[in-house]
Parts: C-alpha cells; structure tokens; sequence
C-alpha cells in the first residue's frame, strides 16, 4: 500500500508540473503557428496575444482555485478526524 501512495503522490507531483510547463510553452508555439510569415495587411497577432494572455490568466486563477478547495477540504477533514473520539473513550 506504501508504495502505491508513492507512486501516486509523484504521479500527482509529475502532474501538476507538467500543467504549469504548459502553461507557459503552449501559447508561444500557438503564437508561433498563428502568426503569418508575411504581412497581408491584417494583423491577428494582437488578438491572439490578448487571447493567450487570457487563457494563461484563466488557466492560473483556476489553478489557484482548485488548490485553495484542495486545502481546505484536506485541513477540514484533518480537524473532522481530530475531534472525533474513539468509540471505547466515549
């Protein structure tokens, strides 16, 4: 059982990891395959760059989000187990 646990807190930790590379090397390349090789006279760049900005922007604020609710179910269930007595104390 020990190493199961291990095993899934570095599969946890190799996770989230890569998310946060993710994060920040997927909208370069889509810049990169976004942005035209020549000039027509239309520009894109800026909007995908706002684009981008604002997945990066929603990918962190959920991220924060989702570890705030980690925590707090975690310390809430630590202080549920806490409390509890045992049934021969009680």
């Amino acid at each position: 059982m020990e190493s199961l646990k291990k095993f899934m807190t570095l599969a946890l930790i190799g996770g989230l990891l890569g998310i946060v590379l993710v994060t920040f090397i997927a909208p370069s390349i889509s810049r990169m395959l976004i942005s035209a090789p020549v000039s027509f006279g239309v520009n894109c760049e800026p909007a995908a760059d706002w684009s981008v900005g604002m997945l990066i922007r929603s990918q962190i604020i959920g991220f924060s989000v989702g570890a705030l609710a980690g925590a707090f179910f975690v310390v809430s269930s630590l202080l549920k187990a806490r409390k509890a007595k045992p049934l021969a104390e009680a």
